[in-house]
């Protein structure tokens, strides 16, 4: 299983990408399909959220997490320079339940990053 992979989002098909990458990890992990889907829209609202592909460019970074009780998804999206966006207060509600966790970063490059990690319950 690949652990890793990284897709740049310059545009809206890159995003598509992304969620089909995802979905795919998630179903090659065993996740049922209602936890798939959640992960897919949680990717896709993110970068919805960050205007990704849309006003800003980015990268998606796709890791399949494995500890020692659990594994998961992991879904690291940056936003290049997006630290100035108005984000409201919406936009992260809107992927915060569909996952498990999720915590959002100013990079000192002055880039956005937002981590989501949903579980395999």
């Amino acid at each position: 299983m690949n652990e890793s992979q990284t897709i740049a989002i310059q545009t809206e098909f890159d995003v598509f990408m992304a969620r089909m990458q995802v979905r795919k990890l998630a179903r090659e992990m065993g996740f049922n399909i209602t936890n798939q889907a959640r992960i897919a829209l949680a990717t896709s609202s993110l970068a919805r959220a960050l205007k990704l592909g849309e006003n800003l460019q980015g990268q998606m970074i796709i890791n399949y997490l494995g500890e020692e009780k659990c594994t998961g998804v992991q879904v690291i999206c940056t936003a290049i320079d997006g630290a100035g966006q108005e984000i409201g207060p919406r936009g992260f509600a809107e992927v915060e339940w569909l996952v498990d966790e999720l915590s959002v970063e100013q990079l000192p490059s002055n880039d956005l990053q937002v981590t989501l990690v949903k579980w395999i319950a």
